[in-house]
């Protein structure tokens, strides 16, 4: 099978443009300790895919998404039998990871992933979290907000809450000062990510609780299986602030927050509460359509074991170190072998709906 790598280019940024250099976080980046594996694990997990790929006796392409025409002309001339997606953003806004894919859809190439529409509807959080009510997925109450708007929605909300960018993902927005206690303090969050990241806020209930997730692989075209069940566990978090996963324990390597987040595969559950998760976890996909691999995130809270989505997230990281690839290592599977199910069991869904001539 031909199979065409396509991710986007990563997008390099100085410690002073970054958005951490103006929240005032207390793991504030610095120009000696600055290393973002947000950006540049991108180039590690294409490379991985084309290797394991060409192993599994597949003839590969790699692409980096720059200008829509030229993409178009490759595709044209490649003639690729799948694309494996890997692009998160394009020209460094996540809004457009839709628009890639959507491209895609329109040539009529098949590529893993979940559809241009599902990649809107996780990206936006409102919207998402609308259809998890709908399918009857437990999700804290939540308000969209922005600056000299109506703030009608936030007495009906308890404090502390956390406050996030409608529109972004991989926890981009999301440090320490994203805990409010306050409408003032609220307010000052929500001007912030509308003047860093030129977007509505979603300020959500904070859940005081474990950090749990759930992967999810396609078997065949229309099932999923849940992965062993994830957790992240705050080790020594610094300073006295509540226990979320932040940019900068995501992707700064460098952050005491990074060091202090520490993933745990196969969590320690009691079984009823896997089994709680696992099925929720298949819900919420169901809700925003996922499609070939997923990732549902969790919070459980500590005071009744009450169980809430936070977010879908579709086509999530699957480098090396990623918590999707730990999952399925758990599960018995090597990194090389689920990069190549991944592939197939998009292949096998384009046969299943291509039309019949």
């Amino acid at each position: 099978m031909r199979v065409a790598i396509v991710y986007n280019e990563p997008k390099p940024s100085t410690p002073q443009d970054h958005w951490l250099s103006r929240s005032s976080s207390e793991g504030t980046i610095v120009a000696e300790t600055f290393t973002d594996a947000s950006e540049y694990g991108v180039l590690q997990e294409t490379q991985l895919i084309e290797s394991f790929l060409r192993d599994g006796g597949h003839d590969t392409a790699l692409y980096a998404a720059e200008d829509p025409s030229d993409m178009v002309r490759f595709l044209s001339v490649e003639r690729p039998d799948l694309i494996f997606n890997c692009c998160e953003t394009f020209r460094g806004d996540a809004k457009l990871e839709m628009n890639v894919a959507a491209i895609f859809e329109i040539l009529g190439i098949p590529f893993t992933g979940s559809s241009a529409l599902t990649l809107g509807i996780a990206l936006n959080k409102s919207v998402a979290k609308a259809l998890f009510v709908s399918y009857a997925v437990p999700t804290p109450p939540w308000a969209v907000l922005s600056p000299g708007g109506s703030e009608d929605g936030t007495p009906n909300l308890t404090f502390p809450l956390i406050v996030k960018p409608l529109e972004e993902d991989a926890s981009n927005g999301i440090d320490t000062n994203s805990i409010v206690d306050n409408l003032s303090d609220l307010m000052q969050r929500v001007q912030f990510i509308w003047d860093e990241f030129h977007q509505p806020a979603l300020a959500e209930e904070f859940i005081d609780g474990r950090e749990l997730n759930v992967a999810l692989l396609a078997v065949s075209p229309d099932e999923f299986v849940t992965l062993p069940v994830s957790e992240i566990l705050f080790e020594n978090f610094p300073g006295r602030k509540h226990h979320i996963l932040t940019y900068e324990a995501k992707w700064m390597i460098d952050s005491p927050y990074y060091i202090s987040t520490v993933p745990q595969c196969p969590a320690d559950l009691a079984p009823e509460l896997e089994e709680q998760l696992r099925r929720i976890a298949l819900k919420a996909a169901a809700a925003v359509g996922l499609r070939d691999y997923g990732r549902i995130d969790f919070r459980v809270r500590a005071s009744d074991n009450a169980i809430f989505v936070l977010e879908a997230n579709p086509n999530p990281d699957i480098t090396f170190d990623s918590g999707f690839v730990r999952a399925a290592q758990a599960s018995g599977r090597t990194h090389a072998t689920v990069i190549r199910e991944i592939a197939e069991r998009a292949a096998e869904r384009s046969l299943k709906t291509a039309p019949q001539k």
